[in-house]
């Protein structure tokens, strides 16, 4: 009996071990997608510029979409943290005079590397006029501290907070005439977010910390979208490159509120 009881503890303790080995070396985690690989899948046909004039009748329909990626399912962000991510940016412009309705996009609708052909096929799907594409590039280090050789003890698994983890995110905002194909503007964000958490709680503080840097860089990526937004209506009635058709007595300067 007391051999089986040796034995059984040696197998727990060296599950324990080798739980926190895992977190000795220092690891590394990223999803990212890219708007440029799912635009122009072919790498040897560059992009150009359009030589096409946007035509842009006010107030136009926007539809907002994560751009595809291929990261792993287990850390990739969800299809429901994404659909709140864009409902943030929609709520943040739904009041422009230029907008009639601004569309949250569902993954699905996007295939990747499907290019401005797919962009046609939901723009056709949903009415849309403009795209704003939401790319990303999400990366986690994480290691281990001195105090995860408390975890031999077996509850420290779960009070010790011997793991820790640093999560870089930058997020951009494309946003293209889709008849066109004219990148009308662009606005980036970036957000850091730090944390530590027992052996047994890390992946899930670790999610929701992605998830929590995730919506930072969105909120950074706002801000400057709204300077980039106000800096694309004082211009762009003197752009070549696009003719804006306004509805009688439109004004240009005026927010709804």
């Amino acid at each position: 009996m007391r051999r089986i009881v040796l034995f059984l503890v040696s197998v727990c303790l060296v599950g324990i071990f080798s739980g926190c080995a895992s977190m000795d070396q220092s690891t590394k985690q990223r999803q990212v997608s890219s708007v440029l690989a799912y635009l122009y899948p072919d790498s040897d046909n560059l992009p150009v510029k359009s030589n096409s004039i946007a035509v842009l009748k006010v107030p136009f329909r926007v539809g907002i979409a994560f751009v595809p990626d291929n990261t792993n399912a287990e850390f990739r962000l969800s299809e429901s943290d994404r659909q709140k991510l864009a409902t943030k940016v929609r709520n943040s412009f739904i009041n422009y005079p230029f907008v009639s309705d601004l569309v949250t996009v569902p993954s699905v609708y996007l295939k990747s590397g499907g290019g401005f052909n797919n962009l046609d096929q939901v723009a056709s799907m949903l009415r849309l006029d403009v795209i704003a594409l939401i790319s990303f590039d999400q990366i986690q280090n994480s290691g281990a501290t001195k105090q995860s050789l408390l975890y031999w003890t077996g509850v420290g698994a779960y009070l010790i907070q011997g793991d820790q983890y640093n999560i870089l995110t930058a997020v951009e905002t494309s946003v293209f005439d889709i008849k066109s194909r004219q990148l009308l503007l662009r606005a980036g964000g970036i957000s850091n977010v730090d944390g530590s958490a027992s052996m047994i709680s890390f992946p899930k503080q670790a999610r929701e910390a992605r998830v929590r840097g995730f919506d930072q860089a969105i909120d950074d990526m706002i801000n400057k979208l709204h300077t980039e937004v106000d800096s694309f209506r004082l211009h762009a009635p003197a752009d070549p490159n696009i003719k804006l058709i306004l509805p009688p007595g439109y004004n240009a300067n005026e927010v709804h509120k």
